[in-house]
C-alpha cells in the first residue's frame, strides 16, 4: 500500500507538471490569434447569451454600462481596434464576466447590490483588463489543449488526470484574476482620483457566498479569496477621503426582472 501511494503521488506530480506545460502552451498560442479574428468569429454572441440589438432587456442601462466602459477603456491603453461591448444580463446571481470578442456582461444580481458607480467601475475595469490580456481566449485555448492531450493519453476525459488538470487551470485563473484586480485599481484611480468604494464589490460577493454555503478553498477556487481581495482594495483606498471625495451614485436604478 505504501509503495502504491508513492507511485500515485509521483504520477500526480508528473500529470500536474504536464498539465501546467500544456495549459501554458495552449494559452500562449491562443493569444496569438488576432483580436479582430476573435471578434469576427464570435460576432454578437457571448457565452450563449443573445446580445443582438433587438434582444436587450434594458437599452438605457446598457448605454450607461457602455459609456462607463468606454471611459475606463480610455484609461487602460487598449490595443488599436480592441472594441468592447457591455451588456446587462437579467440573471439574479451576482456576477460579471469578460467573454470572447470583447463582450462584458454584468448581471442584474450584481448591479442591484452595488453601492456606487465607483464599485461598478471597478467591476468593469476588471473585466476590461481580462480582455486586454486576452484571458478569455487564452483560457479556452489552454483548457482545450490540456483536455485534448490528456484525453488522448488516458482515453478518458473524466479521469484523474483531467481532475489534476482542472486544479492547474484554476491556479492560472487565480493569477489572471489578481493581475486584473491590479489593473482595475489603477484604472479607477485614474478616472476618479482614488479607489474608494472598491472593497464593497468583494464584500458583496463575500456576503453572497456566506448566504449560499460559503466560499471554496483557494486551491479549488478560480478566484482569490474574498477576504484577500477586500484587504487589497482597502489598502488601495487608504489615502481616500470620503468627505472630500464622495462616491458617485449609480446613474440608473436596476430595472425589475423581465
Amino acid at each position: 500500500m505504501l509503495e502504491f501511494l508513492r507511485l500515485a503521488a509521483g504520477l500526480a506530480v508528473v500529470v500536474i507538471a504536464i498539465s501546467s506545460l500544456l495549459y501554458f502552451a495552449g494559452g500562449r498560442l491562443a493569444r496569438l490569434i488576432p483580436f479582430e479574428t476573435e471578434r469576427n468569429w464570435v460576432g454578437e454572441r457571448a457565452f450563449g447569451i443573445d446580445t443582438a440589438p433587438g434582444t436587450r432587456t434594458d437599452p438605457a442601462l446598457e448605454a450607461y454600462l457602455q459609456a462607463l466602459t468606454d471611459r475606463l477603456a480610455a484609461q487602460m491603453d487598449l490595443p488599436p481596434g480592441m472594441r468592447l461591448r457591455a451588456h446587462a444580463v437579467d440573471q439574479p446571481v451576482p456576477n460579471a464576466f469578460a467573454s470572447l470578442g470583447g463582450h462584458i456582461a454584468v448581471t442584474r444580481g450584481l448591479y442591484e447590490r452595488l453601492q456606487s458607480e465607483n464599485a461598478l467601475a471597478l467591476v468593469l475595469a476588471h473585466e476590461i483588463a481580462h480582455i486586454r490580456a486576452r484571458d478569455p481566449i487564452a483560457g479556452i485555448g489552454g483548457s482545450a489543449t490540456t483536455l485534448l492531450a490528456l484525453t488522448l493519453l488516458t482515453g478518458n476525459a473524466g479521469s484523474l488526470s483531467t481532475a489534476f488538470a482542472t486544479v492547474v487551470q484554476r491556479g492560472y485563473s487565480r493569477q489572471a484574476e489578481t493581475l486584473a484586480d491590479g489593473h482595475a485599481i489603477a484604472a479607477v484611480k485614474k478616472l476618479y482620483g482614488h479607489a474608494g468604494g472598491g472593497a464593497s464589490v468583494f464584500e458583496t460577493f463575500a456576503a453572497y457566498h456566506t448566504e449560499h454555503g460559503g466560499e471554496a478553498p483557494s486551491l479549488l477556487s478560480t478566484h482569490p479569496l474574498d477576504a484577500e481581495r477586500i484587504e487589497r482594495l482597502r489598502q488601495a483606498a487608504a489615502d481616500w477621503d470620503p468627505v472630500r471625495q464622495p462616491l458617485r451614485p449609480l446613474a440608473l436604478p436596476m430595472p425589475p426582472p423581465q
